[in-house]
């Protein structure tokens, strides 16, 4: 037997909920199925059968329904088990990023604070230095020993018996030219002053600005031929030669610096180039200067 057929036999179209509705449906049937009422036998036992089947399928819904609720509550239990899980997690990465966060914060305002106290001690070291020259200042004229391939070059010099080296860092200009502070190339063998405390030479400055006559001869072989071409004159000329060292009196290494590198772009080197000899050139002094080397009053 089929359930479709056991609800035909009861007269029912769909299961019914409950045991009462096959009982109703029964004591209705009964009447007319059982044999003292007009009825069959085989009619009365199809009866019971159909009621028998039925409640065996309510049974089977019933079961069907409380596993379903049963698997329902477990899902409902693993769901909530999951979020509490999830929002651990959430709430454990969050704590993590945090502490990142402000380990970072901590490393980032760390390097900030070297930064500046580079910074700073970069400003202030020169005038400690320059400080510490003063308190018993020494100067002696210092040679250059070596210019290495990167940008340094070394200076010695002898003080009450000894002799003191230092390295110092230049900037290279047309990716030739090694220049110390006055903007000058730093050649081998070219003497400038240093300046140093005498209890203590390790305080020391390079004053470039002032050098030797043989230097000042070794740059003039450097700065005559620019010189020349700028003024259209011949290199031998001996206006030429005054007005190099009428420069180098006047203005120094530094304006010697404006000469030598007169031709080249600013962004070749930013402080010697085109505008500062021009404006060299167009200074009152350097044109007395010139006037004076001319021998026009």
């Amino acid at each position: 037997m089929k359930i479709a057929e056991a609800l035909r036999i009861l007269e029912l179209d769909t299961l019914p909920k409950s045991e009462k509705e096959v009982s109703v449906a029964y004591k209705r049937l009964a009447k007319k199925c059982h044999p003292d009422s007009g009825g069959s036998e085989e009619a009365f036992q199809e009866l019971g059968a159909a009621v028998d089947y039925v409640l065996r399928a309510l049974a089977l819904v019933d079961i069907a329904v409380e596993k379903n609720k049963k698997r329902s509550k477990e899902s409902d239990a693993l769901a909530e088990k999951r979020a509490k899980m999830r929002a651990e997690m959430l709430k454990r990465r969050a704590e993590e990023d945090r502490k990142r966060n402000i380990k970072a914060t901590w490393a980032i305002s760390i390097i900030l604070v070297l930064i500046v106290l580079v910074g700073i001690g970069t400003l202030i070291r020169p005038r400690y230095i320059h400080w510490m020259v003063e308190k018993e200042r020494v100067e002696r004229m210092a040679t250059i020993i070596s210019t290495g391939p990167v940008r340094s070059y070394t200076i010695g010099w002898e003080y009450q018996g000894q002799y003191f080296t230092e390295v110092l860092n230049g900037r290279f200009i047309d990716g030739k030219w090694l220049v110390g502070p006055a903007g000058m190339p730093m050649m081998n063998g070219g003497k400038y002053i240093v300046s140093f405390n005498g209890r203590n030479p390790n305080y020391f400055e390079l004053k470039d600005k002032y050098i030797d006559p043989e230097t000042a001869d070794r740059y003039f072989s450097l700065v005559k031929y620019p010189l020349a071409a700028a003024f259209d004159l011949s290199e031998n000329d001996p206006d030429v030669v005054c007005i190099y060292w009428s420069v180098l009196d006047e203005f120094g290494v530094d304006g010697v610096a404006h000469l030598f590198f007169g031709g080249l772009p600013m962004r070749k080197n930013w402080k010697h180039n085109e505008r500062s000899f021009q404006a060299l050139k167009e200074s009152d002094t350097f044109q007395k200067l010139y006037r004076s080397c001319l021998g026009i009053e």
